[in-house]
C-alpha cells in the first residue's frame, strides 16, 4: 500500500499543478474563475464519494477495507478514458508555433468561429508581448525573479501565504482521517462514518456558492470572507 501511495504522488503532484493552468488557458475570460475553480469543486466531490463508499461497504466483513480502497477505481476508469478527449491548450500550441492546431482547439472551446479567431489573435499577441518583455531567459532566471523583482515578490508571497494557510488549517487531516478522529472522540464505527459522510457533503455543497460568485463578487472578496474562517 505504501508503494501504491508513493506512485499515486507522481500523479497527484503534476495533476495539481497542471489542471488549474490547463483550465485557465482554455477558459473564456468571462467564466475563467468558475472553470478554474471546478478543479477544487470536483476534488471535493471525489472526497464526498469516498466517504459515501466507505459508508456503503463498511458492513461487508473482513474485505470492507479492500472495497473501500478499490471503490476509487470506479470513477478513475472513465476519467482516464475521457482525458484523451480533451483538446490541447491553445496557448501551448501557439507557444510552439502551431497556430492551425491552436485554432482547431479553440473551435472546440468556443461557441463560434469568430470567437475562436478573436481569442487566437489575443493569445498570440499576448505571447508576443511577453516574449518581448522577457527576452532571452531560462527557468532558473525566471525563478530568481520571483524574489528579486518587487512586484513579483509581493505576488509570490501572497500566493504562498494563501496556499500554506490552506494546507496548515487542517482541512486535509480532516479529509483523510475524519473517521479515525471521530472514532477516537468516542463515536461508533457507523457514527464515525456518518460524520465523515457529513463532512464530505458539506465540503462539496459549499463549493457551489463560490462557483457561482467567483466571477461576480471577485476572487479577493471571496478570499477575504473565507480566509478567517479557515
Amino acid at each position: 500500500m505504501f508503494i501504491a501511495r508513493f506512485f499515486l504522488g507522481f500523479g497527484i503532484g503534476p495533476k495539481s499543478a497542471t489542471t488549474p493552468m490547463f483550465s485557465a488557458e482554455c477558459a473564456p475570460k468571462l467564466i475563467r474563475g468558475a472553470l478554474v475553480m471546478t478543479w477544487q469543486m470536483w476534488t471535493a466531490f471525489g472526497i464526498f464519494l469516498g466517504t459515501a463508499a466507505n459508508l456503503a461497504v463498511y458492513d461487508t466483513g473482513t474485505i470492507a477495507w479492500r472495497l473501500q480502497i478499490g471503490s476509487a477505481f470506479l470513477p478513475a476508469v472513465p476519467l482516464a478514458i475521457m482525458i484523451y478527449l480533451c483538446p490541447e491548450s491553445p496557448r501551448w500550441y501557439i507557444k510552439k508555433k502551431r497556430h492551425a492546431k491552436a485554432y482547431a482547439s479553440l473551435l472546440k472551446l468556443r461557441n463560434h468561429p469568430l470567437l475562436a479567431a478573436r481569442d487566437l489573435y489575443y493569445i498570440n499577441a499576448q505571447i508576443e508581448i511577453e516574449s518581448d518583455i522577457i527576452g532571452e531567459t531560462n527557468y532558473f532566471k525566471r525563478f530568481g525573479e520571483l524574489f528579486t523583482i518587487p512586484r513579483v515578490r509581493r505576488a509570490t508571497l501572497a500566493s504562498w501565504t494563501v496556499m500554506i494557510a490552506q494546507q496548515m488549517c487542517g482541512i486535509n487531516i480532516i479529509a483523510f482521517y475524519s473517521s479515525t478522529i471521530f472514532a477516537e472522540a468516542g463515536g461508533s464505527v457507523v457514527e464515525s462514518l456518518l460524520f465523515s459522510f457529513g463532512f464530505g457533503a458539506v465540503n462539496f455543497i459549499f463549493a457551489w456558492p463560490a462557483f457561482f460568485t467567483i466571477d461576480t463578487f471577485g476572487r479577493r472578496s471571496l478570499l477575504l470572507f473565507t480566509f478567517p474562517q479557515m
